[in-house]
């Protein structure tokens, strides 16, 4: 009678242990009771056991770990293959209306708060960012950083979308934003930083459309606030899982040249590159105007990439091909381009209409001697 009750003890156990664990599945919550549920499953596991082979302490303990083990196995299993939000997340953060569970090898996106079916899974946590941005408010870097070392407690673990100009630029996964005074439109967007306070925005991956902003640029990003430090006399926030949201419009371009007053027929070296030697004469500037109204000097956006010098004379109205070589002079409004025989010279010269192949000088390539 005995055995009989004590089986039919264990099979109860074990039923509500099951269903404990299929409610901590689907129940649709983001508090502590699912967790509690699942937990409490297990202890119920480990009292069968321990009742049924009179396991010691030491054991039970040891048991539990490897039912937890396999507990958070299981758990990552069901996010991935049914989209569930993780019974097992260790951290969560916000956004206005999204919510981001970090459990082991994975994060769960919530976009909706009050959604818990529809969510996305990002495996390995490599693909920062992964709910509508538009939900998500613009802040200016300059109201942010005035502001974020008072209210840093309202920030940290948050998801935020800056606007702001490049302060300084590291490759394809690392930039900084400082503040700083917002005058007229200036040459190159150039700014005068402040140096007490600079926001540190790390990229997980590389990320290729930075290869388009350089310094002074302004820029649209996402990420989460992690840390506040102090190097020296200045602050220093850090926004990780970042990603770039802006675009640079390059394709539309207008470009004026201003002749020089006194033309001495002399080069002037503006820009130089593996292939490349670009020369202005009878030229005083080149300034490169976007449809956002933003200037740039020649040698600053061919050293930013922004813009290639032959993407520049293939836009010629007309052109008139060297008799003597393979030389080409391309024809615009205001100013001639020289693209000099590239067998022979590296040398493009950027000069005034005047600008022929008589009074152009194109300078014969240097060969590197190769040592045996």
């Amino acid at each position: 009678m005995k055995n009989s009750k004590e089986s039919k003890l264990n099979k109860i156990l074990l039923i509500i242990s099951f269903v404990l664990i299929v409610l901590s599945i689907v129940l649709e919550t983001s508090g502590v009771i699912r967790p509690l549920l699942w937990l409490t499953s297990l202890l119920l596991l480990i009292f069968n056991l321990v009742k049924n082979y009179k396991l010691k302490l030491n054991s039970s303990i040891f048991l539990f770990i490897i039912f937890f083990i396999l507990s958070l196995f299981i758990d990552g299993i069901i996010v991935v293959s049914l989209k569930r939000i993780p019974v097992f997340a260790y951290n969560i953060t916000n956004t206005e209306n999204a919510r981001v569970y970090n459990a082991i090898g994975l994060r769960v996106w919530q976009c909706d708060k009050n959604n818990y079916t529809d969510v996305k899974v990002d495996l390995f946590n490599n693909k920062g960012y992964m709910c509508n941005i538009e939900d998500i408010d613009i802040i200016d870097s300059n109201s942010f950083l005035n502001s974020i070392v008072e209210n840093y407690n309202d920030y940290k673990n948050l998801y935020v979308k800056i606007n702001g100009k490049i302060s300084k630029k590291t490759g394809r996964n690392y930039i900084e934003m400082s503040p700083y005074e917002n005058k007229d439109i200036t040459l190159n967007g150039y700014v005068s930083f402040a140096d007490n306070i600079t926001l540190r925005i790390i990229f997980n991956e590389d990320s290729p459309l930075l290869d388009s902003y350089d310094v002074y640029d302004e820029i649209t990003v996402v990420g989460i606030i992690k840390n506040l430090e102090i190097e020296g006399n200045k602050y220093v926030i850090y926004m990780y899982e970042s990603k770039v949201l802006s675009t640079i419009e390059l394709k539309e371009y207008n470009i004026t040249a201003t002749s020089s007053s006194k033309c001495t027929e002399e080069k002037n070296i503006i820009y130089t590159n593996e292939n490349n030697k670009i020369y202005t004469q009878c030229i005083d500037n080149i300034i490169v105007t976007y449809p956002n109204e933003t200037k740039y000097e020649l040698a600053y956006v061919l050293s930013s990439n922004k813009l290639k010098i032959d993407e520049i004379y293939n836009q010629a109205l007309s052109e008139t091909k060297s008799e003597e070589d393979e030389s080409i002079i391309y024809n615009f409004e205001t100013y001639n381009i020289l693209v000099c025989d590239k067998n022979v010279s590296k040398d493009i010269i950027i000069g005034d209409k005047n600008l022929t192949f008589e009074n152009a000088k194109c300078d014969p390539k240097i060969e590197e001697i190769i040592e045996d």
